[in-house]
C-alpha cells in the first residue's frame, strides 16, 4: 500500500510537470500580433573546410552569438519569462500589479526583428576581421507553428597568414623607442590575420611608450598598414606613425613639481594658496590645519621630480591614495611646462578625505538547522586619522542571543557579546627595518585587543581575552597575506553548578589556558580582478601555538608546564580553503560553485586536544546543511544511535573535511534557484574514549556524511536572504553497508520529516 501511495504521489509530480511545459510551450505563441512568428534562435554553419574543425565550431559559436536579435531565454527548456508576460496580458492604466507581472517578464522577440541582410553583412565583417577575405554568406528561415528559426549558410574560403612584420626603420627617437617593444609584439610571423589582434598590438605600443615618458601618446597614432598582394594567402604588416601626430605626442616629459592638498572639500571650489602650502621631501603639501602628517605622502606617491613620466607608476600612486582608506575621492591632472630644451609635467593631487569620525550599526538573523535562531548586533566606532597618519582607530561592541525555537532536541539559550579595540596603520613597523614595497597597495600594521565572552545558560561561560600585533599586505588585487607574528589569547572557563548543567554534557568544550604563537594567512581570489567563465579562492591557514616554549620546558602530556602559573596550548595546525566557481549562461548568477575544506590540527606536548576555540565543527546553515549545526561525527560517533541519549552541546574535533558543490540559477530578476550536495565529517587527532569511532585513520573516506537539497535566493544586491532545505542521503553512524539512506526517504511521513528534513535561513552565501 505505501508503495502504491508513494507511486501514485510521484506520477502525479510528472504529470503536473508535464502539463507545465504543455502550458507554456502553448502560451509562447498565443498571444503573438497577427501575421508575426516567435524567433527562436539562430544556427550558423560553415560549408567548407578551410578551417580546421576547432576553429570552425568556435567561429559558429561566434557568429551565432552575433545574430540579432536574440532568442527568448529558457530555463530547464521552458521560457518561462516570456509565459510570465503573456500571462499578465496587455498593460493596464488600472492594474498595477498586473503590470508589475508583465515587467518581471519578457516580451515574445519576433522574426519581423530579424534582418537578413544586415545580419548577412555582419557575419561576412566579422570574417574578414579574422582573416577570411573572401567569404560568402547566405541565410534562410525555416517556421513550423508560429515558431520560426534562422539558418545562416558560410563558405569561409581560406584565411590569410602573416608573413612578415615591419617595425618603424627612420632615426627619430619615438620610432626607434616603438622599434625597442618589438620584443613584446602581439603580432607573430605565421598566424593568422587577426584585426583584434592589431588593435591590440597598438594599444600595446601605447602603453609601452607611456612607460617611457610619452604621455602624450595615444594608440590613434599608430598605423598598421597590410599588403594582401603578395600572393599565397598571406600579409606583410607595415607599423608606421600618423604623419598629422602632434608633436607633443612625440616628445619625453619629466616630472617637474608635485603639489597635494589633502583637505579638498566637497562642493567647494579649489584656491590655489601658496601662504599654507609646506615643502616636504620633493613635495608641495597645502594642508592648513595640518590635518595629516606629511611622511603619509612620501610612502604613498611613487613620483619624483625630475624622473620620467611613468604611466604605471601614476597608477600606484593613485591606488596606494585610496588604499590609505582615509580619502573619499582621489584626482590628479597634469600640467605641461615646455621648453626647446625640456619638457616637464607638473602634478597635481586633490583629495576628498572622508569624515574623520563614523559610527556604523550592523545586526541581522540567522536560523541554525537545529532550529535555532540567532539575532546578531554589533556597534562600531571609527576614527580614520587617529593619530594624524591615516590610522584607522576602531572600536566594535558586538552582542548575540541564539535561542531555540523547536525541534527534537531542546538546547539552552546562548549569548554571545565581547569588545575589541583595533589600530590600522599604513605602513610597516617592524623593529630595526625600514621596509618601503611599492607595489599597488599600501601595507598595514595592524594592533588588536580584545575580549569575548560566550554564555550557555546556567552552563558555563567563557571568557577570552585577546591581543595581536601583525601586519596585512597585498602582492595585487588577488594576493592577499597576514602574518601575525605575534598572537596572544588566554581563555578562562566558568562552570555553573546547576540542576541543568547535569542534564547536558560539555566537557568536550572546557578549556582553561594559554594560547600563544605565530599565525598566517593567505588568500587569493581572481574574482577580485574581475568576473570570467573560470574563477577561484583559495585560503590557507598555519597556526602555531607554544612551539619552541614548550620544547625548551620539556612538556608532555603526563608533566604539563605551565608560564606565569598557567597551563598553556600547544600545537600545530593547518586549514585549506579552495573553491572553483563556473560561470556559465548569460546571467551573472548562473553559477555551479565546488568547495574543498580541509582543516589538520596536530595536539601534542602540553596539550591533549586543540582548545575549543581552535577545534573544527561540521553540520549548519554554511557547512553540511542536512545534519545538526555542530553535531556531525566525530567519524562514526553519534550520541543518539549509540546510546539513545542526546547530552552534547555541540560536537568538536581536531581534523576536518568538507566537500561541497551547487548549482545556482537565476529564474527571475532578484529571485535565484539552487541545488546542493555536502559531504564531510570531523575526526578527533588519536582516540578518545567519549568519542567511539572517532579516530582519523586511512578509513575515512568511508565515513562521511553526506546531504543533498535545494535552496531559494533573494537577491536585493544590498542584502541576500537564502533559504536551505536539505536532508541526509548518507549517515556514517549507522553498519557499514546501510549508510545510504535512499531507500528510508518519505516525504509522507511526518516522523522521518521531523528527523530529517531540515530548513536553513541565513544571509549571504555559503560560499
Amino acid at each position: 500500500m505505501r508503495l502504491r501511495k508513494t507511486y501514485m504521489h510521484w506520477t502525479g509530480k510528472l504529470w503536473w510537470v508535464l502539463g507545465l511545459l504543455i502550458w507554456t510551450s502553448c502560451s509562447n505563441t498565443k498571444y503573438l500580433p497577427e501575421g508575426e512568428t516567435l524567433y527562436v534562435g539562430t544556427k550558423v554553419t560553415i560549408q567548407d573546410k578551410h578551417a580546421p574543425k576547432n576553429v570552425r565550431k568556435m567561429l559558429e559559436d561566434d557568429l551565432t552569438k552575433a545574430v540579432v536579435p536574440k532568442r527568448n531565454r529558457k530555463f530547464l527548456g521552458m521560457r518561462i519569462k516570456l509565459s510570465i508576460y503573456n500571462l499578465a496580458g496587455p498593460e493596464s492604466k488600472s492594474s498595477t500589479f498586473r503590470n508589475r507581472i508583465r515587467e518581471a517578464g519578457e516580451p515574445p522577440v519576433l522574426t519581423s526583428q530579424l534582418r537578413k541582410e544586415k545580419s548577412e553583412a555582419l557575419l561576412a565583417n566579422i570574417l574578414e576581421n579574422k582573416g577570411f577575405f573572401y567569404p560568402t554568406v547566405t541565410s534562410t528561415t525555416v517556421t513550423k507553428r508560429k515558431k520560426t528559426k534562422g539558418y545562416f549558410e558560410i563558405l569561409t574560403g581560406p584565411q590569410y597568414t602573416v608573413r612578415n612584420i615591419y617595425f618603424p626603420s627612420d632615426t627619430s627617437k619615438i620610432a626607434q623607442d616603438i622599434s625597442l617593444t618589438a620584443k613584446n609584439t602581439l603580432l607573430k610571423e605565421g598566424q593568422p590575420f587577426n584585426l583584434d589582434l592589431i588593435k591590440g598590438e597598438r594599444d600595446r605600443i601605447s602603453r609601452d611608450l607611456t612607460e617611457r615618458g610619452y604621455y602624450y601618446f595615444k594608440s590613434d597614432y599608430i598605423l598598421v598598414k597590410t599588403d594582401t598582394s603578395i600572393g599565397n594567402h598571406q600579409v606583410d604588416f607595415y607599423l608606421t606613425i600618423k604623419e598629422d601626430m602632434p608633436i607633443s605626442a612625440s616628445r619625453i616629459y619629466r616630472i617637474g613639481k608635485i603639489f597635494i592638498n589633502p583637505s579638498i572639500r566637497m562642493g567647494r571650489v579649489r584656491q590655489d594658496s601658496t601662504e599654507y602650502t609646506k615643502y616636504y621631501e620633493g613635495y608641495y603639501i597645502t594642508d592648513r590645519r595640518n590635518t595629516f602628517r606629511p611622511f603619509i605622502f612620501k610612502h604613498a606617491m611613487q613620483f619624483q621630480p625630475g624622473e620620467l613620466y611613468n604611466r604605471t607608476e601614476q597608477n600606484r600612486s593613485l591606488n596606494r591614495l585610496v588604499s590609505l582608506g582615509v580619502f573619499k575621492f582621489v584626482k590628479n591632472k597634469f600640467e605641461p611646462l615646455e621648453n626647446r630644451d625640456s619638457a616637464l609635467l607638473n602634478v597635481y593631487y586633490e583629495l576628498t578625505p572622508y569624515p574623520k569620525k563614523s559610527l556604523r550599526i550592523e545586526t541581522g538573523v540567522e536560523s541554525q538547522s537545529d532550529s535555532r535562531i540567532a539575532a546578531l548586533t554589533s556597534v562600531s566606532w571609527r576614527n580614520r586619522n587617529a593619530l594624524k597618519g591615516a590610522e584607522l582607530f576602531a572600536i566594535t561592541v558586538k552582542g548575540g542571543y541564539e535561542a531555540q525555537a523547536g525541534g527534537s532536541v531542546q538546547r539552552p539559550g546562548a549569548f554571545e557579546g565581547g569588545v575589541q579595540a583595533s589600530l590600522s596603520i599604513p605602513r610597516f613597523l617592524v623593529p630595526f627595518m625600514d621596509i618601503k614595497p611599492s607595489n599597488m597597495f599600501v601595507p598595514r600594521t595592524i594592533i588588536q585587543v580584545g575580549y569575548d565572552l560566550s554564555m550557555r545558560y546556567k552552563l558555563y561561560n567563557i571568557h577570552s581575552f585577546k591581543a595581536s600585533y601583525g601586519y596585512n599586505f597585498k602582492e595585487d588585487i588577488r594576493k592577499e597575506h597576514q602574518l601575525f607574528p605575534i598572537n596572544i589569547t588566554y581563555v578562562k572557563t566558568d562552570t555553573l553548578s546547576t540542576g541543568q548543567a547535569e542534564q547536558v554534557n560539555f566537557s568536550n568544550i572546557l578549556f582553561t589556558g594559554l594560547i600563544m604563537g605565530p599565525s598566517y594567512e593567505y588568500t587569493f581570489n581572481s574574482q577580485a580582478a574581475g568576473l570570467k567563465p573560470d574563477n577561484y579562492y583559495l585560503n590557507a591557514l598555519v597556526d602555531f601555538s607554544n612551539n619552541i616554549l614548550g620544547l625548551a620546558q620539556g612538556a608532555s602530556k603526563e608533566h604539563p608546564k605551565r608560564i606565569l602559573g598557567t597551563r598553556y596550548a600547544q600545537y600545530l595546525k593547518f586549514q585549506v580553503d579552495g573553491r572553483y566557481y563556473k560561470h556559465f549562461g548569460l546571467h551573472e548568477n548562473n553559477i555551479w560553485v565546488t568547495r574543498l575544506l580541509f582543516g589538520y590540527g596536530h595536539p601534542y606536548g602540553n596539550s591533549e586536544r586543540l582548545p575549543n576555540i581552535k577545534q573544527f565543527f561540521s553540520g549548519g546553515a554554511s557547512s553540511l546543511r542536512g545534519f545538526r549545526s555542530r553535531m556531525v561525527g566525530p567519524g562514526t560517533f553519534n550520541e543518539e544511535y549509540l546510546y539513545g541519549t542526546n547530552e552534547y552541546i555541540e560536537i568538536l574535533g581536531d581534523v576536518k573535511l568538507e566537500l561541497n558543490t551547487e548549482l545556482r540559477l537565476n529564474i527571475v530578476d532578484f529571485l535565484n534557484a539552487a541545488a546542493f550536495v555536502d559531504a564531510g565529517n570531523i575526526w578527533t587527532n588519536g582516540e578518545d574514549p567519549r568519542f567511539p569511532g572517532g579516530a582519523f585513520s586511512s578509513s575515512f573516506y568511508k565515513e562521511l556524511a553526506i546531504d543533498a537539497g535545494l535552496g531559494i535566493r533573494l537577491d536585493f544586491k544590498i542584502i541576500l536572504l537564502r533559504f536551505d532545505f536539505a536532508m541526509p542521503i548518507r549517515k556514517p553512524w549507522l553498519p557499514e553497508n546501510s549508510r545510504w539512506v535512499f531507500n528510508q526517504i518519505d516525504f509522507s511521513n511526518r516522523q522521518w520529516r521531523r528527523e530529517n528534513l531540515i530548513f536553513n535561513l541565513a544571509i549571504g552565501y555559503p560560499f
